[in-house]
């Protein structure tokens, strides 16, 4: 796991944290505070419906991102995939050329040693 993936957790947990640190601060608030109960329940409602479209804000946040990390990785894999094909077909073409100077080097070989015995026959 990756430094930037364990930072991002920790944001996430931190970004969860806070989200339920205010949601029970607003309702300790809103307990302690001298309203009526048909206020008080009001205020409730506005409060948790504030929460919520911040918890959806927070998670559309989470969906963008890995969308971005998975489109970011999969950017990363075909670059990776171009360079080791391209890797590959440099080593082919290298072995390619090292084979054709082996069997030239044998040739030349065999033709020296077949004038060598020519000559001493």
């Amino acid at each position: 796991m990756s430094s930037g993936n364990i930072r991002d957790n920790f944001g996430g947990s931190v970004t969860m944290a806070l989200f339920a640190g205010i949601a029970i601060g607003a309702v300790i608030g809103i307990l302690f505070a001298p309203k009526s109960g048909k206020e008080t329940r009001k205020e409730i409602v506005e409060k948790g419906e504030r929460f919520l479209e911040m918890s959806k804000e927070g998670f559309s946040e989470v969906v963008e991102k890995t969308r971005d990390l998975t489109e970011a990785g999969k950017q990363k894999f075909e670059e990776l995939k171009i360079s080791s094909e391209e890797l590959l077909e440099k080593g082919k073409k290298k072995a390619e050329k090292t084979v054709k100077k082996i069997k030239l080097i044998v040739d030349e070989s065999k033709a020296a040693a077949k004038q060598t015995e020519d000559f001493l026959s």
